[in-house]
């Protein structure tokens, strides 16, 4: 039978929701309380090949990464002028995601509600302007701008007081975490997916998995290093985003020369579906980004894979600062003291512990369906929604 949607909403993102994950998680959402979804974007990295189900269409415009100022530009024209396109079908609101789709929104919403979900920290420093001219010009006119959206949100307390003060706003912006899509029926393990990817000899293992980018500021190294001072023979290690350059090629040296190696897997980006299959059958997620104190968005993290981890009932390891302290206080994280190898060794051990007792699979499954969702964390946008339809 076919299914019957109510009016559209349109989202817009520059960075493909690929990766931006909760773009994906909250147009799940709406199309559950059968609104229909458009999403323009511009090209991935790499395609996710995810099955997001009817009522979801994801558009995109271009490649966007790995062109010149001149083709950017002209991408972005064509963006707005699709997304403008798209408003002749009298969406009921626009969602905006980044500095540059705040713009564009604002510039052809017309009477359309338009919502403004800061996913990424829009900052303007002068210094740095120079570096990326067409980012910064952005991000200045995003945070002169940004009062007149009509709903305002970001993905952490944190955050939201930031932008609060930055843009002399007189009201607090909704807070919406970096959560998944808790779906009614769950998908299986994809257990055969992961199979393939790993070594015979982990499955039998306490797998501890990081996903993601690697690179200094996330501790990638240091996160090699505490694994092998640990040397627990019941677990793994899968690390994925490694590519070939310096930092990852002194991670691989490392690794060869561990006693840890046979029980270390590194993994170039890997498709999502396989990305999802890692989480589903892994016991431990990590999370080890560093903070810096001359540096701001350091210290406002809002990491996607908290909430990807979390969702597939992972213990989560990471460091300690603001943000992972309340999974922490729940009982379903360890932290380490600081980005030392060793103190993160430490918190490698808490968690192996951790994960022996089978309960924390509950613990992580309540506190995921009774709050760190995206079915829970949208509720500000559900019931803006409904408000302006009245």
């Amino acid at each position: 039978m076919t299914e019957t949607y109510r009016k559209k909403i349109l989202l817009l993102t520059l960075v493909h929701p690929d990766f931006l994950p909760p773009v994906y998680a909250i147009g799940q959402v709406l199309r559950d309380l059968k609104y229909e979804v458009h999403i323009v974007t511009f090209d991935s990295y790499m395609p996710a090949e995810l099955d997001l189900g009817s009522g979801i269409v994801v558009e995109s415009i271009g490649k966007h990464h790995g062109v010149g100022l001149r083709e950017r530009l002209k991408l972005r024209s064509k963006f707005t002028k699709r997304a403008k396109q798209l408003t002749n079908e009298n969406p009921v609101a626009i969602i905006s995601f980044c500095a540059f789709t705040l713009l564009c929104g604002l510039k052809i919403k017309g009477k359309t509600p338009f919502i403004y979900h800061a996913i990424e920290v829009a900052d303007f420093i002068l210094p740095l302007f120079l570096k990326s001219p067409l980012s910064h010009f952005n991000n200045l006119l995003a945070l002169k701008r940004l009062h007149k959206a009509d709903l305002v949100a970001t993905p952490s307390v944190q955050r939201s007081a930031w932008l609060a003060g930055r843009c002399h706003l007189d009201f607090m912006p909704h807070t919406i975490l970096n959560t998944a899509y808790l779906p009614a029926k769950q998908e299986d393990s994809s257990y055969n997916t992961f199979k393939k990817i790993v070594p015979a000899g982990f499955l039998d293992k306490k797998v501890i998995l990081y996903t993601g980018a690697v690179n200094s500021h996330l501790c990638t190294m240091e996160l090699v290093q505490a694994f092998d001072i640990a040397n627990d023979e019941t677990s793994a290690l899968i690390i994925t985003g490694i590519k070939d350059n310096p930092y990852c090629n002194e991670i691989k040296t490392f690794v060869e020369k561990s006693r840890s190696a046979q029980r270390i897997k590194l993994l170039p980006y890997v498709t999502r579906a396989e990305m999802l299959a890692l989480q589903a059958n892994a016991d431990i997620g990590v999370c080890l980004a560093k903070e810096y104190d001359d540096n701001v968005e350091s210290k406002m993290m809002a990491p996607n894979k908290v909430g990807e981890y979390l969702a597939k009932g992972l213990y989560l390891l990471g460091i300690k600062n603001e943000y992972l302290l309340p999974f922490k206080m729940k009982g379903i994280a360890s932290l380490a003291a600081s980005v030392m190898p060793s103190d993160i060794c430490v918190a490698i051990k808490e968690a192996l512990n951790a994960v022996d007792n089978k309960e924390y699979k509950i613990i992580i499954g309540d506190f995921v369906k009774d709050y760190f969702c995206m079915q829970q964390q949208a509720k500000p946008v559900v019931a803006y929604l409904e408000k302006v339809q009245q």
